[in-house]
């Protein structure tokens, strides 16, 4: 469970690595937009959710290659960027070097999107391959132990080595490539529903204040929240502190 002190050192410290973060894009012309949690701040409290520990980034693949590039010469000071599988984008995070210190972990998380099919049924299953994907990779690399069917899916994602999820992922990446399609969607999602597909005219971005900064949401933003959500977005909702999420939990 974090205290009060906790969350605030935590965001202390992510906003040091966000203006480090938006720094670098705007200097080597990479385009970012806020999502999920950190969009829904921007949004509704300008800043943080009270209970949020970290920023969420998203960028397009084309633009993740660029900044992977940019990382490779950039020299950053007591911090990391870390891509937490090697050679595999299944997760990427702008860290402190002293996180270990920190429980909560405070970091910029960054999510990418490609495009995706324009058929209905097509775009659903690529959707559900990238997750089972991401599931899979996340299992076979992870040492905690679960029960049935849990350990079952573990042994199976053993099977395969980790160069055949890179190349499913490299697969799902390059979805009409080159094309301007009507849907993006996350390449590594948390879920397998609708609301891992973004509206590719989103990505002409507007902005928004969070803590003071001046930072890129999706053009429509509110469409976006919703479906992620829902309708009742703006009214925000009570926790407690315990839970999924070790320090929150709605009730």
């Amino acid at each position: 469970m974090l205290d009060k002190k906790e969350i605030e050192k935590n965001h202390e410290i992510c906003l040091e690595l966000l203006d480090v973060f938006i720094d670098i894009c705007e200097r080597n012309e990479i385009d970012y937009y806020f999502v999920f949690g950190s969009a829904l701040g921007a949004v509704r409290h300008k800043g943080f959710i009270p209970w949020d520990i970290n920023i969420d980034i998203l960028l397009t693949v084309e633009e993740y290659y660029k900044l992977e590039e940019v990382m490779k010469k950039e020299r950053l000071e007591h911090m990391q960027w870390i891509r937490l599988e090697t050679d595999g984008r299944f997760r990427s995070l702008l860290r402190r070097d002293d996180s270990v210190k920190y429980h909560s972990d405070p970091n910029v998380d960054v999510t990418v999107c490609c495009n995706a099919p324009e058929n209905t049924f097509l775009r659903a299953l690529a959707v559900k391959a990238a997750y089972f994907n991401t599931k899979m990779f996340k299992l076979k690399n992870t040492d905690v132990k679960r029960t049935f069917p849990f350990n079952v899916l573990k042994g199976i994602s053993s099977i395969f080595p980790n160069s055949f999820y890179y190349w499913i992922l490299h697969k799902i990446e390059n979805i009409n490539k080159g094309k301007i399609t009507t849907y993006q969607m996350i390449t590594t999602p948390s879920v397998f529903k609708d609301r891992e597909t973004l509206k590719g005219k989103w990505l002409n971005p507007v902005y928004a204040e969070f803590e003071g900064r001046k930072v890129r949401i999706f053009s429509d933003c509110h469409e976006h929240l919703i479906k992620r959500y829902g309708e009742n977005y703006l009214t925000p909702i009570v926790w407690e502190d315990k839970g999924e999420y070790s320090h929150a939990k709605k009730i």
